[in-house]
């Protein structure tokens, strides 16, 4: 994968997104395990679902940058040489845009209902800020990763995500004679 000053924050939303997935395993199982006994726990439905957001979200910027993101290329990939790398700098252009739009609508979000002390419907009155501030932060991550590939097109490589796929088609097997 290429080098980046950020890598160890990649790794750390890897390692927040798979706590949070085995934070909806633990859920499940303990509400699965309770309901044996005529328990439950309460509003374990709503604790996936944001556990579930963290996963989604927090998971962005990795998926991203080991190009583990589905991607529609049927025009791209036709191109070659400098219009090809010309129209991936304005498409990561249109994204860094775009994410950060998200980015930053999803911190206003977030800010507004920690500001009116907003909480969930369910069994559990959870402040939403919490569940949000994933979203917040793996928007934010994912809108760093497409900002730095940006810039390194723009200098002429190959962004991240292009670089390891081309790293995956290099070792993947053969079946040629």
């Amino acid at each position: 994968m290429t080098k980046s000053p950020f890598s160890p924050l990649y790794v750390l939303m890897e390692i927040l997104s798979g706590l949070a997935l085995i934070g909806i395993a633990g859920v499940i199982l303990a509400d699965v395990g309770l309901r044996f006994v005529g328990g439950q726990v309460p509003a374990s439905d709503d604790f996936s679902g944001y556990g579930l957001v963290a996963v989604l979200f927090l998971g962005l910027a990795p998926a991203y940058r080991r190009g583990e993101h589905i991607r529609v290329g049927l025009l791209v990939d036709r191109l070659g040489g400098p219009v090809r790398h010309g129209l991936e700098v304005v498409l990561l252009g249109l994204a860094t845009v775009g994410i950060t739009w998200a980015a930053f609508w999803s911190g206003r979000l977030a800010y507004d209902s920690w500001r009116f002390h907003d909480v969930a419907q369910g069994l559990v009155p959870v402040p939403l800020w919490m569940p949000q501030l994933s979203m917040v932060v793996g928007l934010t991550v994912f809108a760093l990763a497409l900002a730095e590939d940006l810039l390194r097109a723009a200098k002429g490589g190959t962004p991240s995500h292009l670089a390891q796929a081309a790293l995956a088609a290099d070792a993947a097997p053969t079946f040629e004679r």
